[in-house]
């Protein structure tokens, strides 16, 4: 291979990845616009994920957040990777007016945009992640299941406002 053509395979690849994300995206938001409505995805790379009006458990200030996903990109991206990082309202609040633990509005590793837009975000690792692969979403972890488990976290309001 000529040295010439040996910077071409990364873009390649990087172009590969992105195809495969978009198109994983856009089934996923197919799919979870029947269940939750307007949802939205960064069609152009494939690098974030957003939800309008998501539903979440009595006991909060709001009964509906606005919901952005941070997706992995690179190589490997998401699906491989799982996401990590969700940006909500930043005012949100339990019904007692408790701040959350494990959110933030401000600090160096915020992103300057979404603070601007009103959003803080949490930090979710997940163990264990296993993408669902092919055409079958149901099989697997997908964004899916990364909504429902933010539907989770809502539901326990004591573990985040570090009520016992």
């Amino acid at each position: 291979m000529a040295d010439s053509e040996v910077g071409v395979m990364p873009s390649i690849m990087n172009d590969l990845e992105t195809r495969r994300r978009l198109s994983r995206l856009k089934t996923e938001a197919l799919l979870l616009s029947r269940r939750l409505g307007g949802v939205r995805f960064d069609s152009e790379s494939g690098t974030w994920f957003y939800v309008e009006r998501f539903p979440i458990a009595a006991g909060w200030n709001k009964s509906h957040i606005e919901v952005l996903i941070d997706i992995p990109y690179g190589t490997p991206g998401y699906p491989s990777v799982p996401p990590e990082w969700f940006w909500t309202d930043h005012d949100l609040r339990t019904n007692e007016g408790q701040p959350l633990n494990h959110f933030f509005t401000r600090g160096p590793s915020t992103d300057r945009e979404h603070v601007d837009h009103g959003w803080g975000h949490f930090c979710v690792h997940l163990i264990g992640w296993r993408p669902a692969g092919g055409a079958d979403l149901l099989r697997g972890h997908s964004l899916v299941t990364y909504l429902d488990l933010i539907a989770a976290i809502f539901r326990d309001r004591r573990t985040l406002s570090g009520a016992r």
